[in-house]
């Protein structure tokens, strides 16, 4: 079970308070999805409270509260392939107009499909819809694996260009009289600095995913 998917679970059976009172927590979803001009419960809030659980997990969401925004969210996997924590898409009133719902995708049987969702009668909750009504199974794209240091291309030409370098002095050092000996160590010592100050750049192009 995916955390984004337990985070989802803690909130069932919060719901909607009729009347002129309104469920902070609801508002809450608003605030997290940058919406914090919504103050009541009764402005849908389906896609606000898949944002507001994303946010909770660590992911970016659409920062839009309606639903059909997550259908450019993430990537799309087949029905087939759902899990868990996925993010499902419906259409309500028109299957080519605006209005949507979005949920996580709990499980499927023949018909239909089960979800995790917001404003689901006025609450959050499990429901089914029929999968005609689907449009789109959204999955996070899985983040890019981190390059080691020793494989960016960035290191290793600067642990190249200082090899060269002590390559070089090296071969010149025993032809030398002892005077130019100490001049050449001095100079070893200062290019080793320089090439301390190098990797430090490098270093930094490196961790912004400069290679």
């Amino acid at each position: 079970m995916s955390a984004v998917y337990k985070i989802a679970q803690s909130y069932l059976g919060l719901e909607e308070i009729p009347g002129s009172q309104h469920n902070e927590e609801i508002i809450q979803f608003f605030k997290d999805s940058g919406h914090a001009w919504v103050k009541d419960d009764e402005t849908p809030w389906c896609a606000a409270f898949v944002n507001s659980v994303l946010a909770s997990a660590g992911v970016k969401g659409t920062g839009k509260i309606n639903a059909r925004s997550f259908l450019n969210w993430g990537e799309e996997v087949p029905l087939s392939e759902a899990q868990q924590g996925d993010i499902v898409v419906f259409w309500r009133k028109n299957k080519s107009g605006p209005y949507g719902h979005v949920a996580f995708f709990e499980r499927e049987n023949e018909h239909s499909i089960r979800v995790l969702g917001g404003n689901q009668n006025n609450r959050v909750c499990y429901q089914t819809y029929k999968k005609d009504r689907l449009l789109s199974v959204r999955r996070l794209p899985k983040p890019k694996p981190a390059r080691k240091l020793a494989q960016s291309k960035t290191m290793q030409m600067g642990a190249s260009q200082i090899t060269a370098l002590v390559a070089a002095l090296g071969a010149f050092i025993s032809d030398l009289d002892k005077w130019s000996q100490h001049i050449l160590i001095a100079s070893i010592c200062l290019a080793g600095i320089c090439s301390v100050l190098i990797m430090r750049e490098r270093l930094k192009k490196w961790a912004l995913g400069d290679q």
